[in-house]
């Protein structure tokens, strides 16, 4: 069997204002909807003007219990709401980190993104969990970190690839939790 290569051609344009009508029609779509996300972004960021600002991040310990653990910082959520992103202060963004515990918290020192540090005394819980923020994942797959900021909890998800490495975060950071009276004084932990 053979094929003319005439046929196979493609056929002569011969409605050009129809076929310039649809790619303004395609593109000035996909900037209204980019346009939308852009509002949508902002006016979530402007409703959740009330999480406070980010503690200063101090230098990382001489000494860390655990770390520097590669992850993903997958952003921050309210907590108990997985789904309910916060985009203020930088914490929606999400961006690659180190991750390191000693016994004066968390440093989750993120790249093109603010740091982020909890301090021992202000850490809830940890768990693993399948998702946040509306990113999913394998069962247990993401690092959930609850803490009290500024009289709000919020979760932070981290996505440790190693799990041994997730798991060892985690039991680490549940060992932050515990009675205040427990937990050594800040010039205990200022020789770390």
């Amino acid at each position: 069997m053979t094929f003319d290569l005439a046929v196979l051609a493609s056929a002569q344009v011969t409605d050009w204002p129809e076929r310039i009508a649809l790619t303004v029609a395609v593109l000035a779509s996909i900037v209204a909807v980019l346009a939308l996300m852009r509002w949508g972004w902002v006016s979530r960021r402007r409703r959740q003007g009330d999480v406070a600002a980010l503690p200063d991040v101090p230098a990382l310990p001489a000494i860390a219990h655990k770390g520097p653990v590669s992850a993903r910082f997958l952003g921050a959520t309210r907590s108990g709401d997985w789904l309910d992103r916060v985009v203020a202060r930088g914490l929606g963004v999400p961006s690659a980190a180190q991750v390191t515990v000693s016994l004066q918290g968390i440093w989750v020192m993120r790249t093109g993104a603010p740091n982020v540090f909890v301090a021992a005394d202000e850490v809830a819980g940890v768990r693993h969990d399948r998702g946040i923020a509306g990113r999913v994942v394998e069962q247990d797959g993401v690092l959930v970190i609850t803490w009290r900021h500024a009289g709000q909890h919020l979760d932070l998800g981290l996505r440790v690839r190693d799990t041994d490495a997730a798991e060892g975060l985690r039991t680490t950071i549940e060992k932050l939790i515990v009675e205040p009276s427990v937990r050594p004084s800040h010039s205990e932990t200022s020789r770390d």
